[in-house]
């Protein structure tokens, strides 16, 4: 077993943290991540972040959906008629505050939502408070990852909450790129002056780069 976040943070000399969305074989049996509680160790599939910023707090947060396990053959039965395709993989949002050059806590969160639209929309929303950072949503806050939904449905969903960023372009696939399904928002104490998607890596997505700042 390989801890992929910490082998690539070391690799790179920065911090690497990682959120379990799911313990075990993501493709034979598993069972839901610990969401707020401490990470058992061991198998697991999920989400990761890596700064290069000091990280001073880490939070978890499960999202809804999701099954509670189940056994994946590696190979369909070609004697059973095909199942239409249902996401029951268990998501999960990973928050670190890290201290800004400015000197400030920044929030950053990211997630991997479900490609199924109605739970995604769903998810967003679980996502959109827990990103604030706090209680009363004072924090400077970033939120960023491949929400599987497009600008049209993310940006009104998380208007409300204070959240914005501006137009970066289609991102997925990466090799004919036709719909922009990550992304970056900012919130708080930050404003975010420039969005760009690509170049084109190893990813079915492309990257996003962002630039930010402190208010004032």
């Amino acid at each position: 077993e390989l801890d992929q976040v910490a082998e690539l943070a070391s690799l790179l000399g920065r911090t690497g943290v990682f959120a379990p969305a799911l313990l075990g074989d993501p493709t034979l049996r598993w069972s839901r991540g610990p969401g707020a509680d401490p990470d058992p160790g061991g198998a697991a599939y999920g989400i990761g972040l890596i700064s290069r910023l000091p990280v001073t707090a880490v939070a978890i947060a499960a999202l809804p959906g999701g099954g509670p396990g189940q056994a994946r053959p590696r190979r369909p039965d070609a004697r059973r008629p095909p199942i239409p395709y249902r996401d029951g993989e268990p998501r999960a949002a990973l928050r670190v505050t890290v201290e800004a050059p400015w000197g400030g806590p920044v929030a950053v969160t990211t997630a991997h939502l479900s490609f199924v639209p109605w739970r995604g929309r769903r998810q967003l929303a679980t996502v959109g408070r827990f990103a604030r950072g706090g209680p009363d949503g004072e924090v400077a806050a970033v939120l960023l990852g491949d929400l599987n939904l497009p600008p049209r449905v993310v940006e009104p969903a998380l208007r409300r909450g204070g959240w914005r960023t501006l137009p970066a372009g289609p991102t997925f696939p990466s090799w004919t790129p036709v719909a922009q399904l990550d992304h970056v928002l900012v919130r708080g104490g930050i404003v975010m002056e420039e969005l760009k998607a690509g170049p084109a890596g190893p990813s079915d997505h492309l990257p996003l780069t962002a630039s930010v700042r402190a208010v004032g």
